[in-house]
């Protein structure tokens, strides 16, 4: 059984309870308990410092992808386990949500309406022995009594001395709109090579692209940037129909600056840019959200 069992098993159990959106770029913080914890991100350091065994920190300098900060998962021993059925043992795990323990509950996922094509994250990763990382994502949507799952996309990685690109493509089940997504990391994946001292980093979590509803997960074509990385100028094309505003956002959510799109195309001037990753958005004439992308800008 993996040991995302904190996603497979009490996902199924908790009330749907859901946080605001989560900052992808792991650049906010707040103190948690004597130490920090990643906004809109559970972890399990409220279970874990029991025993001066913290699992999940800030990382930052030659530990950051981008921006000021990244996330540092360790695989820990788990001596405080309020349910000996749901935790291994053995884990380290992030996922989008929150614990809390009065009552005690955890809380998954945030807000999602739109269909993306693919999660894409940068980490690296240092295993001890066999040990394998690995990342989750769920779309579910509440039918009144159950979740559906309306997508789903998985991945499973080994050692990764140097920041690296991965991306989750999504199957999709069902043709709905989901109303929330989950996100979820481990620095051990499965539990039987699960290895105190294995070190996950994550950096630039973005939910990307779009699937139509009964289209195929790829729409390759629909949306071209080139170049991408990017250091002067950046071409964006759209055959999306309805395409009328552009958007740019800075890691941390900052609207960077908003565009009028013509004939289907803009160039976008990085050269004031700093070094860093950014997020377009491509929306209709009523505010719509058509496509979601991402663009890199070096230096």
């Amino acid at each position: 059984m993996k040991t995302l069992i904190i996603i497979t098993t009490i996902l199924f159990l908790s009330v749907f309870n859901i946080s605001a959106q989560p900052n992808g770029g792991f650049e906010n913080w707040s103190p948690y308990f004597g130490t920090e914890n990643p906004d809109n991100w559970g972890t399990l350091n409220i279970l874990t410092m029991i025993g001066n065994a913290q699992s999940v920190f800030k990382a930052s300098s030659i530990d950051k992808h981008s921006g000021n900060y990244a996330l540092k998962i360790n695989t820990v021993y788990l001596v405080n386990k309020p349910d000996f059925n749901a935790l291994k043992d053995t884990m380290g795990v992030v996922f989008t949500g929150g614990i809390t323990l009065s009552p005690q509950s955890i809380n998954y996922g945030f807000p999602y309406t739109l269909r993306p094509e693919k999660l894409e994250f940068w980490s690296k990763y240092n295993p001890i022995g066999n040990d394998s990382a690995g990342a989750q994502v769920f779309l579910r949507k509440w039918d009144g009594s159950k979740h559906d799952t309306i997508a789903f996309g998985e991945i499973g990685f080994a050692e990764t001395p140097s920041y690296s690109n991965f991306q989750i493509n999504l199957t999709y089940y069902s043709n709905d709109s989901p109303d929330s997504a989950i996100i979820a990391f481990a620095s051990s994946y499965h539990s039987l090579d699960a290895r105190v001292g294995s070190t996950l980093f994550v950096d630039d979590v973005a939910l990307i692209g779009s699937v139509g509803i009964g289209e195929p997960n790829k729409m390759d074509g629909i949306v071209t940037i080139s170049p991408n990385p990017s250091k002067d100028e950046v071409n964006i094309k759209t055959s999306l129909p309805n395409s009328d505003i552009l958007k740019i956002n800075d890691i941390s959510g900052k609207l960077i600056g908003e565009f009028k799109i013509f004939n289907n195309e803009f160039i976008i001037n990085t050269a004031a840019f700093p070094f860093g990753i950014y997020f377009y958005e491509i929306q209709d004439n009523k505010g719509k959200t058509l496509y979601k992308g991402k663009l890199n800008v070096v230096k």
